[in-house]
């Protein structure tokens, strides 16, 4: 079998539809989709289903899925290997970071960082949070974004940035329907919405397992909501779009909130959820001058936007 198939399974199942995979892989959305048969033919079933239009794994699939993360991992850890001997004399920085929240945490300050060091290539990893952590135990990066802070760990070196605030986004329609001032569109301006209110409407998820769901689902048990799942999606921007279009409601991140959506609001939650954005690297390891400024450059950011959308 085609190896890179493995690599289909696991972007299709981190986009939740065959169109955007297809767009991702840079393959046409029928080859992708003859690869996905083959697969499927190999294994014996199916490896996903489809549920209000997002691609789910199957129980094969998920088994499936866990041995295509694995095998991405080790591709990225033997990519950076090769890479860094030939890119050291002109400088070399790795980076893991979350697929979610740290690319586009590190896509707003990455061209500050780019005018002073032009010159210094930065290879930014995508990966899950507990990835990101065994690279930096392995050596494979320098530094990783992640969203766990724990002081207590000595074997790194952490650096919170900030606390952000997780917004509940819904559309315009149904916050009208719940009582919800619809005069403002951006959350500061708003009041905080009281999630033991909005109990009863469907919600839209992140996939079991993953670390955003295991804060959102902590939270709604604290808050004594049992919420009525109609979808899962580990894509943000695609779970707001599913949003406005009245699927149900969604549980973000501050720092992905599609605020430019007419059909969206974000509110503030009357009791407060956050979630803490953490650079890391090994206690052993003295980070240059151009890994320090990267960090500040994190800090200042997020500092910036505190009075806003982060805490």
């Amino acid at each position: 079998m085609n190896l890179n198939f493995y690599h289909y399974v696991a972007v299709i199942a981190e986009d939740g539809n065959l169109s955007t995979a297809s767009e991702h892989l840079f393959i046409t959305q029928s080859a992708l989709t003859q690869a996905l048969k083959k697969m499927e033919q190999t294994f014996g079933g199916p490896l996903f289903t489809y549920q209000n239009r997002s691609m789910r794994p199957t129980p094969l699939g998920q088994i499936v899925l866990e041995t295509a993360m694995e095998m991405e991992e080790a591709r990225l850890q033997m990519t950076n290997a090769i890479s860094q001997p030939e890119t050291a004399a002109a400088g070399h920085l790795s980076v893991a970071v979350n697929v979610q929240t740290g690319a586009l945490l590190m896509g707003k300050v990455f061209s500050r960082f780019h005018q002073r060091y032009p010159d210094l290539m930065v290879h930014f990893i995508t990966t899950s949070t507990n990835s990101a952590k065994k690279l930096l135990a392995q050596r494979a990066v320098d530094l990783i974004y992640y969203n766990e802070y724990q002081p207590s760990n000595t074997r790194i070196v952490q650096r919170l940035l900030c606390r952000e605030n997780i917004l509940l986004a819904i559309d315009r329609r149904t916050a009208r329907q719940a009582g919800l001032p619809t005069g403002e569109k951006l959350p500061w301006k708003l009041p905080p919405a009281d999630i033991r209110k909005l109990a009863s409407l469907p919600f839209i998820v992140s996939f079991s397992g993953s670390h955003f769901r295991h804060l959102a689902d902590s939270y709604l048990k604290s808050q004594g909501v049992i919420p009525y799942i109609v979808c899962e999606n580990p894509n943000f921007l695609a779970a707001q779009a599913m949003v406005a279009d009245r699927v149900g409601i969604f549980l973000i991140p501050s720092t992905p909130a599609d605020y430019q959506n007419p059909e969206l609001l974000h509110f503030r939650l009357q009791a407060p959820f956050t979630n803490p954005l953490v650079m890391a690297y090994r206690s052993d390891y003295e980070p240059p001058e151009e890994v320090r400024y990267l960090i500040r450059l994190l800090e200042d950011f997020c500092r910036s936007n505190g009075k806003n959308s982060l805490y």
